[in-house]
């Protein structure tokens, strides 16, 4: 493999991580328009290395095309869409909690690390770093599983998810306490062999955490729709 080569993937490498995590950190919201011509300006690659990028964000689902205008642009999941993905994820994280048995120490490790990741963010407020670490502690669950096709599809899920989470929380304050306090009493069920119980106890979270998002989606259709039916009397004025 030639110099280059390694060169040109590393900066492709780059400007995917950064593309990304303007994505998912919010910078960029649902439904703005991404064009090759203004992200490889934006981000100082050349416009063949960001094509590479975005059909790879297309790939992972964070880029969907207008049917339309034929623009891409962030994804915007529709309350359907975060009812599937949230089945979807009861099937791969319960997967993964019956398989919590058979765990090998590394495993198990890396699951009592994301608690220690989220002790770390709750105490130091921040929210940024509470949300890692509590994705974290379901990808390690699906994990144990020990499939790597489960993973990648939890993975891409949870990335869609991501988005719409970053909508629809932050007009709503949250216990992050109490959030710590239920990952922990989770991963504690896990690893002490009581698999019906963290099993119980993961369904019902993602139940409620269902709720909430479907919940916020409806809020914003709504203040949508009531934004809409003001904008021709401002107009007039």
């Amino acid at each position: 493999m030639s110099v280059s080569k390694v060169r040109r993937e590393t900066v492709a490498d780059q400007g995917l991580s950064i593309l990304r995590g303007r994505i998912l950190d919010g910078d960029l919201r649902p439904g703005d328009p991404v064009t090759e011509e203004a992200m490889a300006r934006e981000i100082g690659v050349s416009r063949p290395t960001m094509r590479e990028v975005l059909t790879i964000l297309v790939g992972e689902g964070l880029l969907t095309r207008h049917p339309s205008t034929r623009i891409l642009q962030v994804t915007t999941l529709t309350a359907a869409e975060v009812r599937e993905i949230y089945a979807a994820r009861r099937v791969l994280e319960a997967a993964g909690v019956d398989a919590a048995p058979q765990a090998g120490a590394e495993q198990r490790a890396r699951l009592e690390d994301t608690i220690r990741e989220m002790e770390a963010a709750v105490a130091d407020n921040d929210l940024y770093a509470l949300v890692q670490a509590d994705t974290r502690c379901h990808t390690e669950t699906v994990a144990l599983a020990q499939s790597r096709y489960l993973s990648a599809l939890h993975n891409q899920l949870m990335a869609k998810l991501n988005l719409t989470l970053s909508q629809v929380e932050s007009d709503q304050p949250s216990d992050n306490a109490e959030l710590l306090r239920l990952h922990r009493e989770y991963v504690r069920l896990m690893l002490d062999g009581d698999t019906e119980g963290a099993k119980d106890q993961l369904l019902a979270r993602l139940a409620s955490a269902e709720q909430d998002v479907l919940e916020g989606l409806q809020r914003q259709e709504t203040a949508g729709r009531a934004q809409r039916r003001t904008l021709p009397a401002a107009r007039t004025r």
